[in-house]
C-alpha cells in the first residue's frame, strides 16, 4: 500500500515537473518556437490613458493575425512615427480619434484607416499628415476628453471621429476593464446628461506584470482562452436569435433611445465646440453593421444608432458619413469580408473601404 510519504514524494515530483514545463514554455516555447502575441504596456500621461512610448511588437490572434505595431513617443500606435506640434507650411494635418478601430492593432501600423486616408487625399504634391489617437475601449465621452486634452495641442486642420455602436451606452454605463475607470464618463438621469465623471489616473496594478508573461500573452491574447468566452458563446446564440447586432444587445440598447440621443447630442456639441476653438473642420463617421451585410439583410436594429447619430450631426451642422452603405456596396462588388474570422475588427480591406468612403465624403 502506498504510504503517506510516497504521496508527498509523488506530489512533489508532479509540482516540480509542472514548474519545469511552465518555465520551458515561458522562456523557450512561447517566445521562440510558437510565439505569443506581443502586448504593449499602458501609460497615463496628460490626463489620458494611452500606451508607454517607443514600443514595437507583433499583435497576434491565433494563426490569422500577425500585425506589427509601433507606439510612438506620444503613446499612440502610428504608421508615421512621432507626432510634432509644429506644422510645416502647406501641410494638411488630420486627427483621427476613436477606439480600437483607430488604434488598429489588428493590421500593420502603416495599413490602417489613417495611413490609407492620407494616401487617398494626397494630390498635387500637397503634404498630408494623419495623426491617429485611438485606445481600445474608449467611448464617445472619452473622445471628448482626448480631443480637448490631446488633439488640440496639434492644431489639426480636420478632425475625424470614428463612432462604433457600443460607444453610446459605454459613455454612461460601467464597463469592466483594466483602465475603463480612466475614461471620462457622463452622468445621465431622467434621459438627460446632468454632469461628468472625471477619469481616474491609471496606474499599473501589482499583477500587471502577469499579463506580459509569455504564458498569458500566448493563451489569453493569442489564443483567446478567456473566462468571457462562455459569455461570448451565449451571446452568439442570442445573436442568432436576433438579439445581438453590431456587437450590442439591440433590445436593451433600443429601450434607451432617449438616453442615447441625449449622450449623442452632448458629446457632438462638445466635440464641435472644441474643433471650432482650434480652427479645425469636423467630420463624424460611423461604422456599419457588417454582420447584417453578410447575411444579406437590408436593415438591422443596430442601424437605429446610425440614424440617431446622423440626426444629431445634422441638427448641429456637423458633416456625417455613415459607413454602412459603403460596406454594403463593397460587399455586393466582391463579397470580401471587412473583418476577421477570429476578431471583429476591420481587416485591411475594411480599413481601405472606410478610408475611401471618408475621402469621398470630404471631397463632397
Amino acid at each position: 500500500m502506498p504510504t503517506y510519504k510516497s504521496y508527498l514524494v509523488n506530489a512533489g515530483v508532479s509540482v516540480i515537473s509542472l514548474v519545469f514545463i511552465l518555465l520551458f514554455c515561458e522562456l523557450v516555447v512561447f517566445r521562440f518556437i510558437w510565439p505569443a502575441s506581443d502586448v504593449p504596456y499602458n501609460d497615463f500621461a496628460g490626463g489620458l490613458v494611452r500606451y508607454a512610448p517607443h514600443q514595437t511588437g507583433i499583435w497576434r490572434i491565433r494563426n490569422e493575425i500577425a500585425a506589427p505595431y509601433a507606439i510612438n513617443a506620444q503613446g499612440w500606435n502610428s504608421g508615421i512615427g512621432d507626432y510634432r506640434l509644429d506644422k510645416p507650411a502647406g501641410t494638411l494635418r488630420i486627427a483621427v480619434v476613436g477606439d480600437s478601430y483607430v488604434e488598429a492593432l489588428q493590421v500593420a501600423h502603416d495599413r490602417s484607416l489613417g495611413e490609407r486616408l492620407a494616401a487617398a487625399l494626397a494630390h498635387d504634391g500637397q503634404r498630408i499628415e494623419v495623426y491617429r489617437f485611438g485606445i481600445s475601449g474608449a467611448p464617445l465621452s472619452q473622445y471628448v476628453n482626448m480631443i480637448e486634452r490631446e488633439v488640440a495641442r496639434y492644431r489639426p486642420d480636420l478632425i475625424i471621429v470614428l463612432v462604433v455602436h457600443n460607444d453610446f451606452t459605454d459613455s454612461f454605463e460601467f464597463v469592466p476593464g483594466r483602465y475603463t475607470s480612466s475614461f471620462l464618463k457622463l452622468r445621465v438621469e431622467n434621459k438627460q446628461v446632468i454632469g461628468e465623471i472625471p477619469p481616474l489616473p491609471w496606474t499599473a496594478s501589482s499583477v500587471e506584470w502577469l499579463r506580459h508573461t509569455a504564458l498569458v500573452r500566448f493563451f489569453y491574447y493569442r489564443w483567446l482562452v478567456r473566462p468571457e468566452n462562455l459569455e461570448n458563446f451565449i451571446t452568439s446564440a442570442y445573436a442568432e436569435a436576433g438579439g445581438v447586432s453590431a456587437n450590442i444587445d439591440t433590445s436593451r440598447i433600443l429601450a434607451m433611445r432617449e438616453e442615447i440621443a441625449a449622450v449623442t447630442n452632448y458629446t457632438f456639441v462638445r466635440i464641435a465646440t472644441a474643433a471650432q476653438a482650434m480652427g479645425a473642420r469636423l467630420l463624424i463617421a460611423m461604422d456599419g453593421d457588417r454582420g447584417t451585410i453578410y447575411q444579406g439583410n437590408a436593415d438591422s436594429p443596430a442601424l437605429v444608432l446610425n440614424r440617431i447619430a446622423a440626426d444629431s450631426a445634422r441638427q448641429h451642422g456637423i458633416p456625417f458619413v455613415d459607413l454602412h452603405p459603403a460596406f454594403a456596396a463593397a460587399w455586393q462588388a466582391n463579397a470580401s469580408r471587412f473583418d476577421f474570422e477570429n476578431d471583429g475588427h476591420w481587416n485591411e480591406h475594411g480599413h481601405a473601404v472606410a478610408a475611401q468612403a471618408v475621402a469621398e465624403a470630404l471631397a463632397r
